[in-house]
């Protein structure tokens, strides 16, 4: 068994072994040894460590690179998500320099604490398109399809109805599990917002979790945000102070793996992960598994972690002198991000947006609030209404009753565009300021990328960053579908009674603005304009995925449909990396649920 802690443990000598990599071949058995190690604490290494040590006869091993989330007050605030990204919470990575984006490189900001990114994200709670999971079942993930993905979506989520929405389907939400959702707070403009939206010819939803249509209209969006008003991660979700008083439960922290150990099979047996290495303080420290290690360190740490212990495309790993375990041609390829068009800035008039609390006084005010009640505005997401359409049902100009979709050209496959609201001006990720201003900020999202890209070495070494190459609009359809999704989120500006709450002019050619294109006139602005001004300020959406996807063979795939590494016996991938194709939606619950029944695979539940 595991040496347990009560909390988390940061001293490697408590949980592991002081090795050298001269020792490492054939010493497994002198190791600290656990039935599992799952690495990385992220959305589904904490949900895997949890739902694995529910079984007392079995001892489990999390190791995670950053520190706990206890003591963090940002963390806590929903709506503080921003203000976490310059912290040590977060790996700050970058792109390499985007060929379409002005050759500009890009900040991809990912969570390095325990909950990993659903610990730093916009704590959006959202199901995705049934239609996304019938995909995943057609690429090869047999028993990943709708019916199956929805049980473990109400295995997860613990539902709290909120009174100040009456109209919110409560049938299509789970109290059953652990994963606090609700809906609200929202600001005065969003009712606004929903109503503009209607009134063009977007469909009011009671609910976008929908477990039969999907998210295809206009509401408001749950938030991962439990009945005291603060975040729900996986980590408070899932590592509960029950939890950690389990025995056969280890929670190491502040600690980086540096490789899977994996000893050769008697052929014609596969090679078997037998352990980890770890580093702390330039100090190298070994565990070993006597069942199974589990990568759970998302979809860029995944792929590295992978092809620096042997396992990826032969050409990438000697081109680092790495010792090829297996070719697997797939590791880091078939990158997917949803992409944003950047920040589209609205004026506003005063007195309906939270513009308020980016002042001292009025973010003091609403702290002070969420720490008396987890009431107010600190207590909400940062997008709490959405729309999702598909680009095809886009009407070129308004058509009649000044609609601007034709519903009967939507496809049968999921939406293609998101578009979110904030209710407060947002610019450069909310690191620049703008006191005084009122207004909201939209978000315009290509949610089914067409785009795909890599994650590559820099070095043999997981100290040094991943080479991130997202590839963005490379494919031209991306690029279309976020023209049209930003001309149809100006021309919704202008409609009643949302155009009545902003105050925009008839036409801007001023580009020099924060306001602009939303000060553009949506039926004169070129698509010309729109694209200079998404390359210049494009962004990721945060939702990588599918780095080491699911499917039936490793000449197109990294693991099969019960998520084991193609040829490696010991060893699964648990987390967004193996998604087969993206998501139409915010990805963090659907991470959730694909960790709940990959717990189920390993205990053989399913």
């Amino acid at each position: 068994m595991g040496v347990a802690p009560s909390k988390f443990v940061s001293n490697p000598t408590q949980f592991a072994t002081p090795v050298t990599e001269e020792d490492v071949p054939g010493s497994t058995k002198s190791w600290k040894t656990y039935d599992y190690i799952v690495c990385g604490g992220g959305t589904a290494g904490c949900v895997m460590a949890s739902r694995l040590s529910e079984n007392p006869d079995v001892s489990v091993l999390l190791i995670e690179a950053g520190k706990s989330h206890k003591g963090n007050l940002l963390v806590r605030i929903p709506l503080a998500f921003t203000q976490l990204f310059p912290t040590a919470v977060n790996w700050k990575y970058k792109t390499v320099p985007q060929t379409n984006l002005n050759s500009q490189p890009l900040p991809w900001d990912r969570g390095k604490i325990l909950g990993g990114s659903s610990s730093v994200n916009a704590s959006v709670y959202q199901r995705c398109s049934p239609e996304n999971f019938a995909a995943w079942e057609r690429a090869g993930g047999t028993g990943w399809g709708p019916a199956q993905m929805t049980k473990y979506f109400t295995k997860a989520e613990k539902y709290a109805p909120n009174a100040d929405f009456p109209d919110m389907d409560t049938t299509l939400h789970s109290n059953a599990g652990l994963s606090a959702t609700r809906y609200g707070p929202v600001a005065p403009i969003s009712a606004t917002i929903v109503d503009s939206a209607v009134n063009v010819g977007i469909p009011r939803l009671k609910d976008m979790n929908n477990a039969d249509k999907g998210p295809a209209g206009v509401s408001y969006f749950a938030a991962s945000v439990d009945p005291r008003g603060e975040r729900s991660s996986a980590a408070t979700a899932y590592l509960t102070p029950e939890v950690l008083r389990r025995p056969n439960l280890t929670v190491a922290v502040d600690t980086q793996i540096t490789r899977i150990v994996l000893e050769d099979g008697v052929p014609p047996a596969d090679p078997r992960a037998t352990g980890v290495l770890m580093t702390q303080k330039g100090r190298v420290f070994a565990a070993a598994a006597r069942r199974e290690v589990i990568i759970s360190t998302g979809a860029v740490v995944t792929p590295q972690l992978l092809m620096v212990s042997g396992l990826g495309p032969a050409e990438e790993l000697e081109k680092h002198n790495i010792h090829v375990v297996r070719d697997l041609p797939f590791v880091g390829k078939n990158l997917l991000d949803h992409f944003s068009a950047g920040s589209l800035v609205l004026r506003a008039k005063a007195g309906k947006t939270w513009d308020h609390i980016l002042s001292p006084m009025g973010g003091v005010v609403a702290l002070c609030k969420w720490l008396m009640s987890g009431t107010g505005e600190m207590a909400s997401t940062a997008a709490p209404v959405g729309i999702f359409v598909h680009s095809e049902s886009i009407l070129p100009e308004p058509g009649k009753d000044d609609n601007l979709l034709d519903l009967s050209a939507i496809p049968s496959s999921p939406p293609d565009i998101e578009i979110f609201f904030a209710p407060f001006c947002v610019v450069d990720s909310g690191a620049t300021k703008t006191p005084g201003m009122h207004g909201i900020t939209v978000g315009s999202i290509a949610i089914d990328p067409k785009s795909q890209g890599t994650i590559a070495l820099s070095s043999a070494s997981m100290l040094d960053p991943p080479v991130i190459d997202p590839n963005y609009l490379s494919d031209t359809r991306d690029l279309s579908v976020l023209i049209k999704a930003t001309r149809l989120a100006l021309r919704l500006a202008r409609a009643e009674p949302l155009a009545s709450t902003l105050s925009l002019p008839a036409d801007s050619k001023d580009e020099s603005t924060y306001f602009w294109p939303g000060d553009a006139d949506p039926d004169t602005v070129s698509d010309e304009a729109l694209t200079k001004w998404i390359k210049r300020n494009g962004q990721t959406a945060w939702h990588p995925t599918s780095s080491a996807k699911m499917g039936t063979s490793p000449a197109d795939s990294v693991v099969d449909a019960s998520l084991r590494v193609h040829g490696v016996a010991g060893l699964r991938v648990v987390d967004a990396s193996v998604f087969p194709t993206s998501v139409s939606g915010h990805p963090c619950a659907v991470i959730i649920a694909v960790a709940e029944k990959a717990a189920d695979l390993v205990k053989g539940d399913v």
